[in-house]
């Protein structure tokens, strides 16, 4: 069965203009709890609607800056996510603190560049607190005892993954991770896919947590209700990443059965095969 293209959750364009211009908003970056968060800016202008999504994140603790990337951009480009982690850091206006009630202390950008970046971060801010309101309605919800359907289960993860709410994510894993564990050993899921999609996204937030093992184990659970090549790659990727040979090997042949090995899976097989460890590069 081939599974439908992975969607998301998007939002009406503003008022305030940026639906003018959105082929100069770069990526920004925002200070998180695991280093400088960078985020684009996704349109989708037959519907004229729009999404944030997290595409990297910057680790300034070592000697240099290091780039986790969650987007193919971001892989082909870390330097275009150092640069706007750098912009963050670099840009005063963006650190200046303010009383939203009291005008007198809101920043005032003083370049052209500065006057965009107000823009984009007000924007910003105002989709980050409505998907803040949404996932603590939904957490409510759910801690009251109230149940979800199939699409608001993976409409909460898709909220968490763009947000790169990793550490609020444990809380919506642990509720529903069972529950969509058996909807996939009984190929139960509806016509729009919504239980692989969720699992889908819960390897993502887990492979981002460091739980290498239970992220294959979402992607596994995923693969067996609806196979593409994007999923049976992150399948491999979380295998390799846990050291498990077998698993890894295992979706690599399932791949080649189907699909072409892209370049970057192509290296997983190369390093797997070569060894009996199969040792992380």
């Amino acid at each position: 069965m081939t599974a439908r293209g992975d969607s998301h959750i998007v939002m009406p364009y503003s008022k305030i203009g940026l639906d003018m211009v959105p082929d100069q908003i770069p990526e920004f970056a925002v200070e998180s709890e695991h280093g400088t968060d960078v985020f684009r800016r996704v349109d989708t202008p037959k519907e004229r609607r729009y999404h944030y999504e997290c595409i990297a994140t910057v680790d300034w603790s070592g000697p240099t800056p290091e780039v986790t990337s969650y987007h193919e951009d971001a892989r082909k480009a870390p330097e275009r996510m150092i640069a706007a982690a750098t912009r963050l850091r670099e840009t005063s206006v963006l650190g200046q603190g303010f009383v939203l009630g009291d005008p007198r202390s809101y920043p005032l950008p003083d370049t052209p560049g500065a006057q965009l970046d107000l823009f984009v971060y007000l924007d910003f801010f105002r989709h980050w607190q409505i998907t803040a309101m949404e996932i603590a309605r939904i957490k409510a919800l759910v801690q009251s005892g109230g149940t979800l359907k199939p699409p608001d289960i993976s409409r909460i993860f898709r909220l968490l993954l763009d947000a790169n709410q990793v550490s609020q994510a444990q809380f919506f894993v642990k509720a529903f991770f069972p529950y969509l564990l058996r909807v996939s050993q009984e190929k139960k899921d509806d016509r729009w896919q919504n239980a692989a999609y969720a699992l889908r996204m819960i390897g993502d937030l887990q492979l981002r947590a460091g739980q290498k093992r239970q992220a294959l184990q979402a992607y596994e659970a995923s693969i067996a209700l609806a196979d593409n090549p994007f999923r049976r790659g992150l399948a491999i990727q979380a295998a390799y990443a846990a050291g498990d040979r077998a698993a890894a090997l295992r979706h690599i042949e399932s791949y080649e059965g189907q699909w072409r090995l892209p370049e970057r899976l192509a290296t997983i097989k190369a390093v797997m095969t070569s060894s009996e460890t199969g040792d992380v590069l």
